[in-house]
């Protein structure tokens, strides 16, 4: 006989069982389960599941924690690729003046801030440098 703890891992997926299922529901789903096999290993495999999560609390919780039952929805075909426009109007002055870069907007950190965020990456690697 295999091992129980084996056995319960992945029941839930394997066996299409809700992990919030009562004993008396996984009772009545693996029942009917085993009512329309003939095979006679797959049987067995439902009777060491039906076993280790309707006897064993502890294993039953843990198999339904370790269980991943599928929360997003289904995905379908994805959207239609459409074309980008492309404005051929005149470029203005506003199209070829250079953006101000975001760096230049923030200020330099204070003494404190200097101390927790330690010397700039430019210092970092002089020191590195002068220590070759």
């Amino acid at each position: 006989m295999s091992d129980p703890r084996k056995t319960v891992r992945g029941a839930f997926e394997r066996f299409d069982l809700d992990p919030r299922a009562s004993p008396d529901e996984i009772t009545e789903h693996l029942r009917e389960l085993a009512e329309r096999t003939d095979d006679p290993a797959l049987r067995r495999e439902i009777r060491e599941a039906w076993e280790a999560l309707t006897t064993h609390p502890l294993d039953r919780l843990e198999a339904a924690l370790d269980s991943h039952p599928e929360t997003r929805p289904e995905l379908g075909a994805p959207p239609p690729r459409g074309t980008a426009e492309i404005d051929d109007g005149p470029l203005d002055l506003r199209d070829l003046v250079a953006r101000p870069r975001v760096s230049d907007a923030i200020a330099p950190p204070t003494p404190a801030e200097r101390a927790i965020l330690g010397p700039p990456p430019a210092q970092i690697e002089d020191r590195r440098r002068s220590r070759s």
